[in-house]
């Protein structure tokens, strides 16, 4: 968005938000993008900070989804300013001094509980197309931390607005230095004139096509424009999914586009997030995700079928038991240098022809087939607790890929890295950078209430161990659809005996989460989840049950 249509914007959030409401939290959203729930007036509502196109601005909305990325920005926002006051929002630059900069200014304000210390910080948000940035500064405007590194100012350093033209203030100038600025090419308008955009330029070209050119009626259509961005309208537009602009004016040149209108700009942010953006960015996050699942999973299907082979060369043990034995009984026939050994194997009354190394003593090439013998049986050991291991962690897997497939926005997709499998095959970058997000906090909510019950529904790995690991105490309920990739289900009640009817509510909800939701008739796995153990080294989510009882549940 432009210059005038943020102003807009400015004014639209500095009057909802008035009333100096709380910070409950901040978090990640995806790509450079942050939020801020804030306590209002009117309730709990989230306050985006965004700085990739074409949602790049601030606006409120009433729920936004976290992604558990955990940014230094972010946790140093978390570390200070929870329970302090947003005191105003409001740009940055000085009008009258000439500064019309695309920054906005969050001011909080923080007051000590116990001692009743004021502290004052800072949120600079720069939406400057590029090299967009955010920064969180404190009382004397020192940059504590920031989003990106696209700009000269550094961490430690006071902040400075971007350095930019001093531009004539269309609300103090006089008609003469307007017209004397709009005498020049167009080119040279943003370079002179506060408020006047790339787009606001091919705007009044567009419009006087209409009349005559002169600088009188460039100035003429120019405050017409100014006029038009006063009315707290806002104007989307677009080409199918793709957004062309949005703006507090009419784009008359724009015309090939769809038009949307709303009432205000804050309204049409939240379209394009939820409607546009989003809805493309969740389709492309699925894609990566799935992208690295089926990867892994392929490299698991892999070792898997070694391990097959592994086991079925194992298997061979008892054959060399017998080669073994017969060198035993025929010791007396071999000659010294011997390189094979014909004997009659008792068990067939077949001849078997057994190597045998020149320069060992017979007792020795005994020993050696005995020795073969030990090492299959341990193999075939190792093998089978290798395959039942891999087996269970492509079931976990498949039930990942399924819950990405069927994400219904960025919150719900997450890949965890606990199995050793996956910690080798990402690069060390994603390993260091995947660490910080363990100590993100996760914030699961009941997904359904009746009857005093709460049911809990994991929609990833992470908030799958969340809710059984976490929600879940001993006398809730577990469930899991049967054998199947699905959600796992927590049922908690507080007061009163858990009853049949709470049990296949719990077992609907599992039913209808998982890979076998368009079944008619369903088998429910469910137990008490002081039952439900984690697999060692498992990735999360990853578990064992016990003492179940399976269901059958209809979802028609």
């Amino acid at each position: 968005m432009d210059y005038l249509t943020l102003k807009s914007q400015i004014k639209y959030l500095s009057e909802k938000l008035s009333r100096n409401p709380i910070v409950i939290r901040a978090y990640d959203r995806s790509g450079r993008s942050i939020f801020l729930r804030l306590k209002t007036a009117y309730g709990i509502e989230d306050l985006s900070l965004c700085l990739d196109a074409p949602s790049q601005g601030i606006w409120l909305s009433e729920h936004c989804d976290d992604v558990e990325k955990n940014s230094l920005i972010v946790r140093s926002l978390n570390r200070v300013i929870i329970n302090s006051k947003l005191a105003d929002i409001k740009l940055a630059g000085n009008e009258d001094s000439g500064e019309f900069d695309r920054v906005v200014r969050l001011h909080f304000v923080l007051i000590d509980e116990f001692f009743g210390n004021r502290s004052d910080y800072y949120i600079f948000c720069e939406f400057t197309g590029r090299i967009s940035d955010i920064f969180f500064c404190d009382s004397d405007f020192k940059i504590l931390d920031r989003v990106s590194r696209t700009s000269n100012n550094l961490v430690g350093e006071t902040y400075r607005l971007p350095d930019s033209y001093k531009l004539i203030n269309p609300n103090k100038a006089d008609n003469n230095e307007l017209l004397e600025a709009f005498s020049s090419v167009s080119s040279e308008w943003t370079n002179k004139i506060g408020f006047v955009s790339p787009i606001l330029t091919k705007e009044i070209e567009f419009r006087l096509k209409e009349s005559i050119d002169t600088n009188e009626n460039r100035l003429k259509v120019f405050k017409d424009i100014l006029a038009e961005s006063l009315n707290s309208k806002a104007y989307l537009y677009k080409k199918g999914t793709k957004v062309s602009a949005v703006s507090s004016y009419k784009l008359k040149h724009a015309a090939d586009s769809e038009l949307e209108e709303f009432e205000n700009v804050n309204d049409a942010m939240n379209y394009i997030e939820d409607s546009l953006v989003g809805p493309r960015r969740l389709e492309q996050e699925k894609k990566n995700i799935l992208s690295q699942l089926n990867r892994l999973l392929k490299q698991k299907k892999q070792l898997l079928n070694e391990q097959f082979k592994l086991k079925e060369k194992y298997e061979g043990a008892e054959k060399y038991q017998i080669l073994g034995d017969l060198i035993t009984a025929n010791l007396y026939r071999i000659k010294p240098g011997s390189i094979c050994l014909e004997a009659e194997d008792w068990n067939t009354g077949e001849m078997v022809k057994i190597e045998l190394e020149p320069e060992k003593t017979p007792a020795a090439n005994a020993k050696k087939y005995y020795n073969l013998c030990k090492k299959c049986k341990r193999g075939v050991v190792e093998v089978e607790k290798r395959i039942i291991s891999l087996q269970s962690d492509i079931k976990w897997f498949e039930e990942q890929i399924w819950l990405a497939e069927n994400a219904e926005n960025e919150s719900w997709l997450h890949i965890e890295e606990n199995t050793k499998t996956i910690r080798k095959l990402k690069n060390k970058e994603n390993i260091n950078k995947n660490k910080n997000s363990k100590n993100a906090k996760i914030i699961i909510k009941p997904s359904f209430e009746e009857n005093g019950c709460k049911y809990y529904v994991g929609h990833n790995a992470k908030q799958n161990d969340q809710i059984t690991f976490k929600i879940g105490k001993k006398g809730d309920i577990w469930f899991h659809a049967n054998d199947v990739p699905g959600a796992h289900v927590i049922l908690k009640k507080n007061e009163g005996t858990i009853t049949e009817e709470d049990i296949i509510t719990g077992a609907k909800l599992a039913a209808l989460n998982s890979f076998a939701k368009n079944s008619s008739k369903v088998p429910v796995d469910y137990t008490d989840v002081n039952n439900v153990k984690r697999i060692p080294n498992g990735g999360a989510g990853q578990v064992s049950y016990t003492n179940q009882h399976t269901i059958v549940v209809d979802i028609n």
